[in-house]
C-alpha cells in the first residue's frame, strides 16, 4: 500500500496503525480520495488522524462491498455526499441529468441506508454541504416541493453543519468514555446540547422553552409566508440555536460553531497532505484532469460575508472570513518551491480581498475549550441587533492583510528562481474600490482577473442583495486606470447568472446593452440553480422576497431561462443553441 495516504480498506489499516482492531470513524463520501487542503473530507480525516484515531475513507461506494471494505468502525460512520450536494452534481440548471457522475442523486439518503442495512446499530453522523444546506425543511429543485430537514429522511443519528473540526473532535472525545452497541444507548451522556454545530432529535418533553422555535415542515408546507418566515429567521439570526418540528418529533440545531481563530486554521492547515488523487480512485483518468490544476493552490482562508442572497458559503463556511497566519501560508508556499512545484496556483479564498477584514460587532468575549490547539481560546458573540447587510456596513472593517502577504511571495519568487504566483480566486468588485492599493498588488498576479457582477440592472441586483450597476461601472474605470498604469491588458473575466428571481428578459437585455457598450466579452454564464437555504430559493418557490416581503417575478419554464442566458451569450440578434 501507499502509506502517504490514509487507509481505504481493512487490510491498509493493519498496515498503516500500530496494533489495529478497528477503525475509530469511516468516513464515507461521494467524491474520489483527493489528499488535499481543498478536499473538506480530508482535512477531517487528517485532522482524525493527527489526533491519534484510527481513520478509514469509503472513496465513491458503489457494491455492497465497497460498503465493506473498511468494517464497522468503533465510533461511527461519517457520511458526505462531497464537495457538491448531490442533487447539483447529478442535474444541470434545466434539470438534465449529468453523465458519469458517480455520486448518488440524494446521496446521503443513499449512503445512509445502505450503512444501516450492513451494519446493524452502527451510528451515521452526516456532514458536509448537502448536510448543511439541507439540515432544515427546505426547497428541492428537483423535486419543486418542499422537503423535511435531511436528519429526517436520513433517519441518521446526528448532523455535523458547518465547520466541523471542533464539533467532531469534541464527539469523538466524549465518545471514547463510553462503551455503548446503539446510539441511543449513549445519546445522553454526550452532552450534545453543549457541542456547537451540532443537529439531533429530540423529544418534546426535551424541548429548551429559551431557544427560538421555527415554523414546522408541516406549517411550511400548509403556508408559503411560513416557509419565507423560517428563511428569515435563520438568515437574520446565523448565530442561533433553533427547534424545528417535523411530523410528532423534533430537531434541535445547536449554534453553529465560532469562528475558528488563526491559530486553529493554522494547525489545521499544517497537517501533511501528499495533494495527490488516491491512485485507486475510480475513473482515475477524468478525475486527474479535473484537479491537475489544483495541487498547487494553498489555503489562505474560510468564509465570506458578501450576504449574496443565491449564495450557500456563508452557510456552509460561515459569515466571518476565518484567516491562517502570514507565517504559516509562507511556509507551506516555501514548502511547496523547495518540493519542485514552480507554480502557486491560486492562494484560495472565496473572496481573496477579504482577507483579514472582520465584523466589530463581535465584540462580546466568551472563552472556550479548543480541542484543536487543546487549550482556552477566546471567541467573540454578536449581541447587538444586526441585519446581516455587510457590505458597506459601518462596522465592517476592511484589511490589506493580503498586501504583505503578497510581498512575501514576491520575496520567495526572488530566493527560488523560476517560481510564481497566479492569483485565481475572484475578488468583489464594490470592496476593492475602498482598498485601491490592494488591488494594483493583487493585479501584478493575475493573469486574467475573476470578478462575479452577476447581473447588470439593478432591479435584479437588487434582488441579489449586490452593488449596483454604477459600481461596476466605477470598477471598470479604475480596473482600466490600474491597467494603464502597469502597462497590461490582462483579461477580465465576470461571471453573470440568468433567471434570477426578479430577472425579466428586459433585464437581461440591459444587462446585454452594458456589456456591449463597455466592451466586455461574456462567456461565463449560468442559469439560476435554487439551492437549498438560500434567500433567492425561498423567493423562488414563494413569488416573494422573505426579506423585504415584496412580491417578485420569477422565470419559471426552461425555455424563458434558456432565452435569458442565450440573450446574454448572443454574439448578435440571434439566440445561440443551448441544451444546458
Amino acid at each position: 500500500m501507499d502509506r502517504s495516504f490514509l487507509p481505504v480498506s481493512f487490510e491498509e489499516g493493519k498496515e498503516y496503525y500500530k496494533n489495529f482492531k478497528e477503525f475509530d470513524v469511516v468516513f464515507v463520501t461521494g467524491d474520489p480520495y483527493y489528499d488535499h487542503p481543498l478536499s473538506g473530507m480530508s482535512i477531517i480525516a487528517r485532522l482524525l488522524d493527527k489526533k491519534g484515531y484510527k481513520v478509514g475513507i469509503i472513496a465513491q461506494p458503489l457494491s455492497d462491498e465497497d460498503y465493506k471494505t473498511c468494517g464497522k468502525p468503533r465510533c461511527f460512520f461519517c457520511i458526505t455526499s462531497g464537495l457538491l450536494d448531490s442533487m447539483l452534481a447529478n442535474y444541470t440548471p434545466m434539470l438534465k441529468k449529468r453523465e458519469n457522475i458517480l455520486v448518488p442523486e440524494r446521496a446521503l439518503m443513499v449512503y445512509t441506508q445502505k450503512i444501516k442495512q450492513l451494519f446493524k446499530g452502527s451510528i451515521t453522523v452526516l456532514g458536509g454541504v448537502e448536510a448543511t444546506i439541507r439540515r432544515f425543511t427546505h426547497f428541492d429543485y428537483k423535486d419543486n416541493k418542499l422537503r423535511r430537514g435531511i436528519l429526517n429522511d436520513t433517519k441518521a443519528d446526528l448532523l455535523l453543519f458547518g465547520n466541523a473540526e471542533r464539533s467532531i473532535l469534541t464527539l469523538l472525545g466524549r465518545m471514547k468514555k463510553i462503551n455503548a452497541d446503539s446510539f441511543e444507548d449513549i445519546k445522553q451522556k454526550l452532552d450534545l446540547n453543549s457541542i456547537e454545530g451540532v443537529s439531533f432529535r429530540i423529544k418534546k418533553s426535551e424541548i429548551n422553552a429559551k431557544i427560538r422555535k421555527l415554523p414546522s415542515y408541516e406549517e411550511c408546507i400548509e403556508d408559503k409566508q411560513k416557509f419565507n418566515l423560517l428563511t428569515r429567521t435563520f438568515y437574520l439570526l446565523p448565530d442561533d440555536a433553533f427547534i424545528e418540528g417535523c411530523g410528532s418529533g423534533f430537531i434541535r440545531h445547536n449554534r453553529p460553531s465560532h469562528t475558528l481563530t488563526e491559530k486553529e486554521m493554522d494547525y489545521i492547515y499544517d497537517v501533511p497532505f501528499t495533494r495527490k488523487l488516491h491512485p485507486a480512485s475510480k475513473n482515475f483518468d477524468f478525475n486527474q484532469s479535473m484537479v491537475k490544476n489544483l495541487e498547487a493552490s494553498v489555503i489562505i482562508g474560510r468564509g465570506c460575508w458578501g450576504s449574496c442572497s443565491f449564495c450557500v458559503i456563508p452557510l456552509v463556511q460561515g459569515k466571518e472570513v476565518a484567516k491562517r497566519s502570514r507565517k504559516s501560508i509562507v511556509k507551506e508556499i516555501e514548502t511547496l518551491y523547495g518540493n519542485g512545484i514552480k507554480k502557486i496556483n491560486d492562494l484560495t479564498l472565496p473572496t481573496l480581498n477579504m482577507y483579514g477584514s472582520r465584523c466589530a460587532l463581535y465584540k462580546y468575549e466568551t472563552e472556550i475549550y479548543s480541542q484543536i490547539t487543546e487549550e482556552k481560546i477566546s471567541v467573540y458573540d454578536k449581541k447587538d441587533y444586526c441585519n446581516q447587510e455587510c457590505v458597506g456596513c459601518k462596522f465592517r472593517v476592511l484589511s490589506d492583510d493580503l498586501y504583505p502577504l503578497l510581498e512575501e511571495v514576491e520575496k520567495l519568487n526572488q530566493k527560488y528562481k523560476g517560481t510564481s504566483l497566479e492569483l485565481r480566486s475572484a475578488i468583489r468588485h464594490d470592496i476593492i474600490l475602498d482598498q485601491k492599493k490592494l488591488f494594483r498588488k493583487i493585479m501584478q498576479f493575475v493573469t486574467r482577473l475573476k470578478i462575479a457582477p452577476e447581473h447588470l440592472s439593478d432591479t435584479v441586483l437588487k434582488q441579489m442583495n449586490k452593488a449596483t450597476a454604477s459600481a461596476f461601472r466605477e470598477f471598470l474605470e479604475e480596473y482600466e486606470k490600474v491597467s494603464k498604469e502597469q502597462g497590461t491588458k490582462k483579461n477580465l473575466v465576470p461571471y453573470f447568472i440568468a433567471a434570477h428571481p426578479g430577472s425579466t428578459m428586459k433585464d437581461m437585455e440591459e444587462t446585454k446593452k452594458f456589456c456591449s457598450d463597455n466592451d466586455i466579452f461574456v462567456n461565463l454564464t449560468q442559469v439560476f440553480t435554487p439551492t437549498p437555504g438560500t434567500i433567492s430559493t425561498a423567493t423562488y418557490y414563494t413569488g416573494e422576497n422573505p426579506m423585504t416581503k415584496e412580491k417578485v417575478y420569477v422565470a419559471r419554464t426552461f425555455r424563458e431561462k434558456k432565452d435569458q442566458k442565450n440573450r446574454l451569450l448572443s454574439r448578435d440578434d440571434d439566440f445561440v443553441d443551448d441544451n444546458g
